[in-house]
């Protein structure tokens, strides 16, 4: 997220088979492949923070690191890597880490 960002609302399709409402800057969700803006309304709102989305880190040429969710787990970048362009600079996918859900139990 840099300076000047935008952000809506995107579907995020969860390993559990649902569709989740995430709010994402949009240069983030074109990268990532969220598709289309929705309504804030418009279905469950994704309640494991965004920081436990599904998703893919790279490296520039320079060493910088960066984070991109993705969209779904058919994400070309997220199944076999590649790159990602974030605020004009050039990512190299490293790795791929899936969804984390944290549950409470209640005995």
């Amino acid at each position: 997220m840099g300076t000047g960002d935008t952000f809506h609302f995107y579907n995020y399709a969860s390993d559990d088979t649902t569709i989740y409402i995430v709010k994402l800057s949009d240069a983030v969700a074109t990268e990532g492949g969220f598709g289309a803006q929705v309504s804030p309304s418009s279905g469950k709102v994704w309640p494991f923070g965004a920081k436990n989305l599904r998703h893919v880190y790279g490296v520039s040429s320079t060493g910088k690191r960066a984070k991109l969710p993705c969209g779904d787990a058919g994400n070309a970048n997220y199944i076999g890597g590649g790159s990602f362009s974030l605020h004009g600079v050039s990512f190299n996918t490293e790795g791929q880490i899936g969804e984390k859900r944290k549950y409470n139990s209640v005995a």
